[in-house]
């Protein structure tokens, strides 16, 4: 039976004709909740057929230990503020006249006398202020232009909480959304307990905390953790159609929680005065300016989750100012997130959802904790590229070509001219090797035309044919400050054997998308086609100490330290990768071709006794027979002859690859080596009572061995 639902009826039953029995009137008409604002889906974005991929974004606070947090009292000690002027009335029971008013735009006066009856005031001690008959004021927390927020005790519910008081129109707002927001649940959000209509004002949670701040303890992998906390706090407001308005350090509580594992370093976003809702029309009104977009940018016209996420990125900068100005690793990739997060002169660029942002922080966690000390090293699938299988060794994880041999030119000393024993890998390889981008899963939805234009600029650029991209990436139609725009440029460029072109346009896509590896190691091959060997050297040791998985890292880096001298350095890059499964035997092909490897110029020495001994064990370990293994053989036997001189040796280990050659010509050529390479043949002469050459016996005496 349905019942009436009207506050004053006693819930009578309702008749056929839809009347209450009790009180003879229609039941109340529920009011109709709005739906909730729905999360934002990925867009397919302009993907290549690659699937769309949406791993954790919050995978940043995985790898970041917690610190304890800052020790801080229950309660905060006592403030300087005067009591706001809306709640000034003068002190006398009889008056309760409003005093201390401003007036003209000037503040009011916190001290003097009632108008009205003479009485005294002073409203710089709290004493005796109660608000809504509940709330008795114990501190000011602090205050500006539009209110004050108090420490409170609750009478009826026994703690402590705090009273925001609200501007004017955030108050309809915050009425409006009340059990919206007294129903938002989240660890990294200050818990709203309810509105007082007497200011108005907000009652929260009071949080015992220090506002975010950088300590001389703190390292920066911790204040960036806060700031994916921060994001996911955002994320959740954000789904609830909801916009905080009012991001900022002094908004962000950090506290320390008790858990079972021990106290944990916390951060909640604490002050909803400036709430509105995302749906709201009409320009901002409470916000602050130092941690907002400039008056006149977009945001301020019609503001959307874009707002938070500025003023979240200047609140990172401003927290971690003291940390950008060092060359510690992922601080130049913090930087240049920033930079995204809070571009004013290209809007459009900044992060569009609180995920994308995060996406990118994790990432620059992840450069931050693989140097020292934490020295944790992830890999982890990207958000934004495909997986790339080919290493791009450069012939590094392969024994010498048997042609190399064929071609080689013995001297008189029986040193060998040869081709080079690894190359950098070209530029159309490098083109055709990089992974394709996936589906953006922040941009918003592109045409299947897009797509499929892109899809054409891929395809081409793997049959190398640049022309051909360029016109379907111009048929794309993508924005010139898109990293997808870049990235195709870049690919074209190299397609067009032309890596500084490249270079700038991969520079582009690391500044959007500083979070993710690939780029760094684009720019590094770029870097080591161009020759600038100590700067493709600092993009491979930063995508390789991030994660050894990624190969063409791991062997750019070997190939740069041992053309700059570092033997030890390239092979310990070797090695290193060894241990990644993918890699492994490549890997160890190269450290022992790496130990051995001679090269012109004076800047590598000939292999010394640990080098060949290291090779010689590398190459036991391996296991392998057939032409690999006799390749292997004769480089590290080259290399004993460089050290030792023992032409007779060398001459075996290249007779050895003759049965692995494929033609006759070939086969001929490495024996005629070997045979040129063998020690000469010395002829012992005695005189006879003759005077002649000959031996008494008339014969030639032995070879004499070398």
């Amino acid at each position: 039976m349905t019942r009436c639902n009207r506050p004053d009826c006693g819930g009578g039953a309702i008749d056929e004709q839809g009347f209450c029995e009790t009180c003879d009137r229609r039941p109340a008409e529920r009011p109709r909740a709005e739906p909730p604002a729905p999360v934002p889906r990925p867009g397919r974005g302009a993907g290549v057929g690659v699937a769309q991929v949406r791993p954790d974004p919050w995978y940043g606070l995985g790898l970041v230990e917690s610190d304890q947090g800052p020790p801080v009292p229950e309660v905060p000690p006592r403030s300087a503020e005067p009591v706001a002027e809306e709640h000034r009335f003068c002190p006398n029971p009889a008056c309760r006249q409003p005093v201390g008013r401003g007036r003209g735009g000037g503040p009011g006066r916190a001290a003097g006398f009632c108008a009205e009856c003479g009485t005294g005031f002073d409203f710089t001690q709290l004493d005796g202020l109660t608000i809504a008959g509940r709330y008795d004021v114990e501190r000011v927390l602090g205050s500006g232009a539009y209110g004050a927020a108090y420490l409170a005790h609750d009478r009826n519910l026994a703690t402590h909480v705090v009273l925001k008081a609200l501007h004017s129109s955030v108050a309809r707002t915050a009425l409006h959304e009340r059990d919206a927001l007294v129903e938002l649940r989240h660890d990294s959000i200050v818990r709203i307990l309810g509105y007082e209509p007497e200011g108005p004002h907000l009652v929260l949670e009071y949080v015992p905390g220090v506002p975010l701040s950088a300590g001389d303890g703190d390292r920066l992998e911790t204040l960036l953790a806060h700031g994916v906390r921060v994001l996911q706090a955002l994320d959740y407001l954000h789904a609830r159609g909801l916009l905080h308005c009012d991001v900022k350090p002094l908004n962000i509580m950090r506290f320390r929680e008790l858990s079972p594992a021990g106290p944990q370093d916390r951060v909640r976003l604490i002050d909803f005065g400036a709430v509105r809702r995302h749906k709201d029309e009409g320009p901002l009104v409470a916000y602050t300016p130092r941690f907002a977009p400039p008056e006149g940018d977009p945001e301020h016209r019609r503001p959307t989750p874009g707002f938070d996420l500025f003023s979240l990125g200047r609140t990172l900068h401003e927290v971690c100012r003291s940390r950008l100005d060092g060359s510690a690793p992922g601080t130049e990739s913090l930087a240049l997130l920033l930079e995204r997060a809070t571009d004013t002169e290209r809007p459009a660029r900044r992060f569009v959802s609180a995920r994308q942002f995060a996406e990118q922080l994790s990432g620059v966690i992840r450069q931050v904790v693989a140097a020292a000390p934490a020295h944790r090293q992830v890999a982890r699938p990207s958000a934004l590229f495909g997986s790339m299988p080919d290493a791009l060794h450069g012939g590094l994880g392969t024994a010498r070509p048997l042609a190399h041999w064929v071609e080689a030119r013995p001297g008189e000393d029986g040193t060998l001219t040869m081709p080079a024993p690894f190359s950098s890998p070209g530029p159309g390889d490098i083109a055709a090797a990089l992974p394709a981008p996936l589906s953006d899963p922040d941009a918003p939805d592109m045409a299947g035309s897009t797509r499929r234009a892109l899809a054409e600029s891929r395809l081409a650029v793997r049959r190398r044919d640049p022309q051909l991209a360029e016109r379907a990436l111009a048929a794309a139609g993508l924005p010139d400050w898109h990293w997808l725009h870049a990235w195709y440029r870049g690919l074209i460029a190299l397609a067009d054997e032309d890596p500084a072109s490249a270079a700038t346009a991969f520079t582009a896509v690391r500044e959007a998308v500083p979070g993710e590896l690939i780029p760094q190691l684009a720019l590094g091959l770029c870097a080591e086609l161009r020759g600038l060997r100590d700067t493709a050297r600092a993009h491979y040791g930063a995508v390789f100490d991030t994660t050894p998985a990624v190969g063409a890292a791991g062997f750019g880096l070997a190939r740069v330290r041992l053309l700059a001298g570092d033997r030890t350095g390239a092979v310990a890059a070797a090695v290193r990768l060894a241990q990644e499964f993918r890699h492994e035997r490549e890997a160890r092909v190269a450290a022992v071709r790496l130990s051995v490897t001679v090269l012109d110029g004076p800047a590598l020495a000939v292999p010394g006794g640990d080098d060949l001994e290291r090779a010689g064990a590398g190459l036991d370990g391996l296991g392998l027979d057939g032409a690999a293994a006799a390749g292997l053989r004769a480089e590290i036997r080259y290399a004993h002859f460089l050290h030792h001189r023992d032409r007779e040796r060398l001459s075996e280990a290249i007779r050895g690859l003759g049965p692995h050659a494929p033609t006759e010509r070939e086969y001929v050529a490495l024996v005629d080596l070997a045979n040129r390479l063998r020690p000469p043949l010395r002829w012992g002469w005695r005189a006879g009572r003759d005077g002649t050459g000959r031996s008494r016996a008339g014969g030639a005496s032995r070879p004499l061995s070398s």
